[in-house]
């Protein structure tokens, strides 16, 4: 069986040589993963043919030689990075490089541009993450592992969380149950905002703050397994649930569901972020619900494809979350985020935590 790494840079090639953009300059760390497997702190890819090159210090050298695929070689470098790429261009004989776009820094680019005499430094657009939008079945095999960690936090919250409770304390509960469940880590800092902190999408969790009765309860969490990530919300509410809260909870979930439900492949991005943003809307939140439907989830949290208004069709083998929301100041706020794999003919949602209201002690 070919290893995973070796097919990645055989389709990554065959799209850049279709470009034309080879030699391609990888600078992101989990590109670079994603490619040669390798997970240090410090490397670069030099995407060539028909050999390619991992450009890493001494650190990583047999580490680096243990694992790096058939069909890249390993450069040390001894001096400084540059001095490396220079001599690993000049190899490949090439008068161009691409690099990169969404990761090299302007210094970084301007410095390789310098040093580069008679080599013309190019954009090279972001090729592996695009490729990295569609899972393979061992990568789907992992995330479902993930979904499964972060959906078993839920059913161990709500037998755990009471009134009283530091929002603080909830946050490292969950790291801790991520972490005995095989998981290396969360994969984000959790958000967990209770009472008029719900209300920020992106409220950063309290040491102080204590969960006081009548009070809805936002958990946004996710953890990193072998690799790959998980991502969850859901609302609870303290003791009761405030009638406003109860209609904006149906509101989001009708939403929520439709959304899901119109998963599949080749519909857009744009038509599952209409579909939820249509039903808010109509219920009269449309103003309370600003950020984007969703966003691709693999090796990082957040990745291709954005889930929001455009012409992106989603693939077979894509995951993605769906995440609308509704936010009053003031009152509070409600968002329900599943993740959601792109079938052959549909959608499997890869999260199964239960969607309704559920009443805290």
């Amino acid at each position: 069986m070919i290893p995973e790494q070796v097919m990645r840079l055989t389709n990554l090639k065959r799209r850049l040589k279709s470009r034309g953009v080879l030699p391609y300059l990888v600078t992101d760390a989990v590109n670079i993963r994603y490619l040669t497997g390798f997970a240090g702190s410090y490397a670069y890819l030099v995407v060539a043919s028909p050999r390619s090159f991992l450009i890493t210090d001494s650190r990583y050298e047999e580490y680096a030689g243990s694992i790096l695929p058939e069909g890249v070689d390993l450069a040390i470098q001894r001096k400084e990075f540059l001095d490396s790429l220079v001599s690993v261009v000049k190899g490949t004989r090439s008068k161009r490089l691409y690099i990169e776009d969404h990761s090299t820094p302007f210094s970084l680019y301007r410095a390789i541009k310098e040093r580069l005499r008679g080599v013309s430094v190019l954009s090279g657009g972001d090729e592996v993450n695009y490729l990295r939008m569609v899972k393979d079945e061992d990568e789907i095999a992992v995330i479902k592992k993930a979904a499964k960690i972060v959906d078993a936090c839920v059913a161990h919250l709500k037998t755990t969380v009471r009134a009283g409770d530091r929002e603080w304390e909830i946050a490292v509960e969950i790291e801790h149950f991520f972490r005995t469940r095989g998981a290396r880590k969360s994969g984000f800092d959790s958000i967990v905002a209770s009472g008029p902190g719900s209300s920020m999408p992106h409220y950063e969790t309290s040491m102080k703050k204590r969960l006081r009765p009548g009070e809805p309860l936002l958990v946004d969490m996710g953890c990193e397994y072998m690799g790959y990530n998980s991502d969850l919300t859901r609302t609870f509410f303290i003791h009761s649930i405030d009638p406003a809260l109860e209609k904006i909870y149906r509101v989001v979930r009708e939403a929520q569901e439709a959304a899901v439900d119109a998963v599949r492949p080749g519909v857009t991005t744009g038509k599952l972020d209409a579909t939820a943003r249509a039903i808010i809307g109509n219920a009269g939140f449309g103003d309370r619900f600003g950020h984007s439907l969703g966003h691709g989830i693999g090796m990082e949290v957040h990745e291709l494809p954005a889930v929001k208004a455009g012409d992106a069709a989603l693939k077979k083998n894509m995951v993605i979350t769906v995440e609308p929301g509704i936010y009053v100041p003031g009152t509070g706020g409600v968002r329900i985020e599943d993740m959601v794999l792109v079938t052959g003919r549909g959608r499997e949602v890869l999260t199964s935590s239960p969607k309704g209201i559920t009443i805290l002690g």
